[in-house]
């Protein structure tokens, strides 16, 4: 029992709980905004909300898998990487995460169900065989942008809403920060790993120097986009522009002094700045509605 709950709580950490908690984020973000279509529905968006969190976690944890090679490489503390989770017991977690993760799902409706398929068939695409998404910079990009936008499709759908322009800015800017930003931000930890798995990520692709400035560029410009939407069309995301604002700046920050002499942990400081950023316009959206 005690070897059960350690395997358990391995699978959890190597999913990622930073991760989980932003999608969860995201999904209610989805349920929050938007119009309401109907009553409210407490017990769907829960059951649905649950459902989700077991699909994003069993992606996650496949990913570990698939990137166990990398994550060694690049000298990792993750559980699989470790060894601490042996990969037979994580892929048996994805299976029984899966399963539940789509039965939740489909006792909600089929559009609810049908949803998770796609977006874990994304999950999987993204890691997977024949062409994991992961290996080129582009097609990581867009398999993020895509599991993103189904987030607070999900969420949204759940909680019987339709969609508003507060919600398109919002689930939008939100979704190209994800895939565009955080695209670029994490792989400058893991050149190494990357490089003898011959992905094509951004800092190989253009330099680090150039992925740098890319970031800088991206990050301000979606901040700089949001800000101008919400001014125009939706004035209470008025304070997620400006934290996104904040967090844009202090990626640039980090991303600028991303070098690659530094140590890993030092390198993911733009990953961190760009977590942070997505977590704390979240979290101000929640308190503003």
């Amino acid at each position: 029992m005690r070897s059960l709950a350690r395997q358990a709580g391995a699978c959890f950490v190597e999913s990622r709980p930073s991760v989980q908690l932003v999608f969860l984020l995201r999904f209610l973000a989805g349920t929050l905004l938007g119009v309401a279509a109907g009553p409210a529905r407490p017990g769907n968006v829960a059951v649905v909300a649950a459902g989700w969190t077991c699909c994003t976690m069993a992606i996650y944890l496949f990913n570990g898998v698939a990137d166990r090679e990398e994550d060694i490489a690049n000298a990792s503390t993750r559980p699989i990487a470790s060894g601490r989770l042996p990969v037979r017991s994580a892929v048996t977690a994805v299976g029984a995460l899966t399963v539940t993760g789509l039965l939740c799902a489909f006792s909600v409706g089929i559009g609810s169900g049908l949803l998770a398929v796609g977006y874990l068939l994304v999950g999987y695409a993204y890691s997977g065989p024949p062409f994991p998404l992961k290996r080129t910079y582009y097609t990581c990009t867009g398999a993020g942008i895509g599991l993103g936008l189904a987030t607070y499709a999900a969420g949204f759908l759940a909680g019987g809403r339709r969609p508003d322009v507060s919600l398109v800015i919002f689930a939008g800017t939100m979704t190209l920060w994800m895939g565009c930003v955080g695209g670029i931000a994490k792989e400058f930890s893991d050149v190494e790993g990357d490089r003898a798995a011959g992905r094509r990520t951004w800092p190989m692709v253009l330099g680090n120097t150039g992925a740098r400035w890319l970031l800088a560029v991206v990050a301000g410009g979606i901040a700089t986009g949001l800000t101008v939407a919400a001014l125009l069309y939706s004035a209470q995301l008025i304070w997620c522009a400006v934290t996104v604002l904040l967090g844009a700046l202090g990626v640039t920050v980090a991303g600028l002094r991303a070098t690659p002499g530094e140590d890993r942990s030092s390198r993911r400081r733009p990953y961190r700045a760009f977590m942070a950023t997505q977590l704390a316009a979240h979290l101000v959206l929640a308190a503003s509605l």
